[in-house]
């Protein structure tokens, strides 16, 4: 089976796409911090901990 332009593309644009969730939740994280919103944070803490589970380098 013959390597595609495809499957050289798409490991590179999923982790171009984890880095900018990263860096949005790590946004979101900051506001509500700043709005003092325990809950929120606490969620958005949650997914970021999820997210560098995946061991995925920031771009």
């Amino acid at each position: 089976m013959p390597i595609t332009t495809e499957d050289i593309l798409m490991p590179t644009t999923t982790m171009a796409d984890t880095a900018r969730l990263h860096a949005l939740l790590d946004e979101a994280l900051t506001l509500a911090d700043t709005l003092q919103l325990p809950l929120a944070a606490i969620h958005i803490d949650q997914a970021l901990a999820q997210l560098s589970g995946a061991d995925v380098p920031a771009l």
